[in-house]
């Protein structure tokens, strides 16, 4: 699947417009304000908070084991990265347990908009 089929189906099984959505990650992407990684049938699309920090959001078509080595895969490619720490406003707990069980320390936000946040490097 490519990118906008995951965001696309994940949306539909959420129950929210597809179309809004791809909207939304198109101009972001364009604008240079956001990028998307792939893995299998999931995305995980990055938006700058700032230059260190991203929001991520989790789109997926993936069966739950796969959704873990895709997830394995998203975390490898952040600590390879020059992020400071990921924010998220997760309304599903079982992705926050996932990432706690493979290795993730799940933190509460210190930004009020997100609920859980993960240091990549340590803070400057």
């Amino acid at each position: 699947m490519t990118p906008s089929e995951i965001m696309a189906a994940d949306a539909k099984r959420q129950g929210v417009d597809p179309s809004a959505i791809l909207t939304t990650a198109s101009k972001l992407i364009k604008g240079g304000l956001a990028t998307v990684i792939q893995e299998n049938n999931s995305v995980l699309l990055l938006t700058f908070i700032d230059r260190l920090d991203v929001e991520l959001h989790l789109f997926t078509a993936d069966s739950p084991l796969t959704l873990a080595k895709s997830l394995m895969s998203f975390i490898n490619t952040i600590k390879q990265s020059e992020l400071r720490r990921v924010y998220g406003k997760a309304d599903n707990s079982g992705i926050l347990e996932m990432l706690k069980r493979i290795g993730v320390n799940v933190l509460p936000s210190d930004k009020p908009q997100f609920n859980w946040m993960a240091e990549v490097h340590g803070a400057a």
